[in-house]
């Protein structure tokens, strides 16, 4: 009887214990659990507040580039502009240097490159006029166009003779300067040879234009050095009665007049 109830006591106290461990083990696993549950949370949080910072980063990076790229763009702009300015700068340099010089300075019937290249297309037997035919002819075919800056009926940016003849190139301008002062050394008078600049009042537009207007003969000729023209091709009594013609300047390497 007493093993009996001892045994008894014993498998009661047995079930007790391990259901006791069982009670203890399930809320620790409840804790546990529990815990788990509650960093999963704080990791989804941490997550999503990572995933914000990233977005965050990511625009943050997005405007960096944008703003390198316009430091960029701004940067060639800037570099565009400058050298813009300094073209600008040049040009106003020139501009100021030629301007300031009086166009008489330019017409040179001494130089000796000048001398030199008349020898070259007149001789001493030849008639006045057939000197100014190989003259003018020199001038319009010899000299080929180069309009880096054309300003027609403008006393500025003359070149000298010299500089016309050794380049062989030359505004058109330029070859008006080579005409006179290849006529002047020919042996022209101040009296026979002129550069003139004017205003042309067209039907239905005013243009302005430049040539050299030679005494030859009795008659009156504007020379234009430009292709298919000779020497004769335009008489002033007939250019004046036909177009109204406004004269701004006339002048040699002797005088200067302007309207």
């Amino acid at each position: 009887m007493d093993n009996r109830l001892l045994v008894v006591l014993f498998f009661i106290v047995g079930i007790l214990f391990f259901s006791f461990m069982f009670i203890s083990e399930t809320q620790k696993l409840n804790s546990q659990l529990e815990s788990n549950y509650e960093l999963e949370a704080k990791i989804i949080e941490s997550y999503s507040n990572l995933q914000d910072t990233n977005s965050t980063l990511i625009e943050k990076i997005m405007g960096l580039e944008e703003k390198i790229q316009d430091k960029t763009r701004l940067s060639e702009e800037e570099k565009s502009l400058n050298y813009l300015q300094n073209e600008l700068n040049q040009e106003i340099y020139s501009y100021k240097v030629y301007e300031s010089k009086d166009p008489r300075d330019f017409v040179d019937a001494n130089d000796s490159l000048v001398l030199e290249t008349l020898n070259q297309i007149i001789t001493p037997n030849m008639s006045k006029a057939e000197k100014v035919r190989e003259i003018f002819k020199y001038t319009r075919d010899e000299i080929k166009r180069d309009d880096k800056l054309i300003r027609n009926g403008r006393i500025d940016y003359w070149n000298y003779p010299k500089n016309i003849i050794q380049s062989k190139k030359g505004e058109y301008e330029d070859k008006i300067i080579l005409l006179i002062s290849m006529l002047r050394s020919a042996g022209f008078s101040e009296n026979e040879v002129e550069v003139v600049g004017a205003k042309i009042n067209l039907p239905n537009s005013t243009s302005s234009d430049i040539w050299v207007e030679l005494k030859l003969n009795g008659n009156i000729y504007l020379l234009l050095p430009r292709e298919n023209n000779n020497f004769d091709s335009f008489n002033k009594n007939d250019i004046y009665t036909i177009y109204s013609v406004q004269e701004l300047y006339r002048f040699n390497d002797k005088k200067l007049t302007r309207s």
